[in-house]
């Protein structure tokens, strides 16, 4: 079922503003209509659906710039702040880490497909 205009402007509102309060203003609705919005079924799909687009969005400028995020660590490991040197260090081992961890779960996940795909096919 599509949202209603105000649904939508709530939405919007909810995307936008820090509090519940402040997208009410925003959209013009009472801070309890969003409240009501927020437990209905089909406006909760639709916000968390919208939330994940937003976060993809954000997530792709991130990914854009990740060499001279990387450049910038690299830069920090030697540049004679002993506190900003441990700082890059930490967040590179944190990162390589998460990084090695999510190509292990991804290719398990990849082998338990394949696994359930040859499964189905026969």
């Amino acid at each position: 079922m599509p949202l209603s205009a105000n649904q939508e402007k709530g939405l919007a509102a909810l995307l936008e503003c820090q509090t519940i309060a402040e997208a009410a203003t925003y959209a013009g609705l009472s801070e309890p209509t969003l409240y009501r919005y927020l437990k209905d079924p089909a406006f909760q799909t639709a916000y968390r659906a919208a939330r994940r687009q937003l976060y993809e969005h954000g997530v792709i400028r991130l990914q854009r710039d990740i060499n001279k995020a990387a450049d910038t660590l690299v830069r920090n490991l030697s540049c004679g702040n002993p506190s900003a040197e441990v700082r890059a260090a930490t967040v590179m081992y944190e990162k390589c880490e998460k990084g090695i961890e999510m190509l292990d779960i991804l290719e398990r996940l990849e082998a338990l497909e394949d696994a359930a795909n040859s499964k189905n096919a026969t």
